[in-house]
């Protein structure tokens, strides 16, 4: 991980301070991007002095990567909580459970754009030292557990490579969908929806298909 870590904050002041810090960056990476962003920058939108923004973080790296895991953080508890709820009531089919799994993701990404921005820009900004964005894996990994009801056991390997793939395509997809006018957005997710479906469906076909040659 480059640099100091960032100090950590014992009192509920210094924490709330922390976390103002942390959104007055995510704002401003919107505008300026992960590469742009100046420790000035940060204190001046969060009305603070340089002193006190230092104090908390010693660098711009201390603030990204800080940013990044929270956001993380965030995401992994969605991924969980995502997993409980349909575990306690399961979807009727494949293509619900799909839909139901990714819509709260689609709707954490356009909440936090800057948490796209950071994984893509991570290498450039850490010269290749960036903290692994493992919770990608974490939510491939549920998908592929509230899916694994609805294919047959022995499809349950090609669906982990499955459910990694969509991850990373919703990634790429969600990103550049932003710069598109409404209309179009809704088109572009539209069709990753239809991709999604797409896929998915191979993974019911094979079982179908060696289920058959088996017998």
């Amino acid at each position: 991980m480059p640099g100091p870590k960032a100090k950590s904050p014992t009192q509920d002041r210094g924490q709330r301070r922390v976390q103002l810090l942390l959104d007055a960056a995510a704002d401003l990476i919107l505008v300026h991007g992960a590469e742009g962003l100046k420790m000035d920058m940060v204190a001046k939108k969060a009305a603070t002095s340089p002193g006190s923004l230092y104090q908390f973080f010693p660098n711009r790296a201390a603030i990204l990567v800080a940013l990044m895991e929270r956001l993380s953080q965030e995401l992994q508890g969605l991924a969980s909580e995502i997993v409980r709820r349909q575990r306690a009531d399961p979807p009727p089919s494949m293509v619900e459970a799909a839909r139901a799994f990714l819509q709260p993701f689609l709707e954490f990404y356009a909440r936090n754009r800057a948490y796209v921005i950071l994984a893509e820009a991570s290498d450039r900004v850490f010269a290749g030292q960036a903290p692994r964005f493992s919770e990608d894996d974490h939510v491939a990994a549920a998908m592929e557990e509230v899916l694994r009801p609805y294919v047959e056991v022995q499809t349950w390997d090609r669906l982990g490579v499955v459910c990694r793939l969509l991850t990373v395509i919703g990634h790429s997809s969600i990103q550049a969908a932003y710069d598109l006018d409404e209309e179009d957005r809704a088109r572009w997710l539209g069709e990753l929806d239809r991709l999604i479906q797409s896929y998915l469906k191979t993974l019911q076909d094979t079982g179908a298909n060696e289920a058959f040659a088996a017998g």
